[in-house]
């Protein structure tokens, strides 16, 4: 899975509105994704505000690549467990077992 690091602004943090911004999604798609993979991400509050890292950019990234593609949150906690290599395996399964089921729809 690539992920672009010279499209991310240059900065130490991000507020929540501009990791939505950047990202493409909602506020609450960020929050929801926070609290589900919270052992994945290094929030920091400042003024009880959410602060991003690049590094949490990036995971939000992986999580909403992997979402697109229709994996559920126990597959994508398993992918980012897991690292590259699993997420590559499992890719190349499943569409293994998306051309069995055409050939069995037929």
């Amino acid at each position: 899975m690539e992920i672009n690091l010279s499209s991310l602004p240059d900065q130490k943090y991000f507020t929540m509105g501009e990791a939505s911004e950047i990202l493409a999604v909602k506020d609450h798609t960020l929050r929801y994704w926070e609290k589900v993979f919270k052992e994945h991400f290094s929030v920091k509050r400042i003024s009880n505000r959410r602060m991003f890292q690049k590094e949490d950019l990036i995971i939000f990234l992986k999580i909403k690549e992997l979402s697109e593609r229709g994996f559920n949150v126990k597959a994508i906690k398993k992918v980012l467990e897991e690292g590259e290599l699993s997420f590559n395996l499992d890719v190349e399964i499943i569409d293994s077992l998306k051309e069995v089921l055409k050939i069995l729809k037929n």
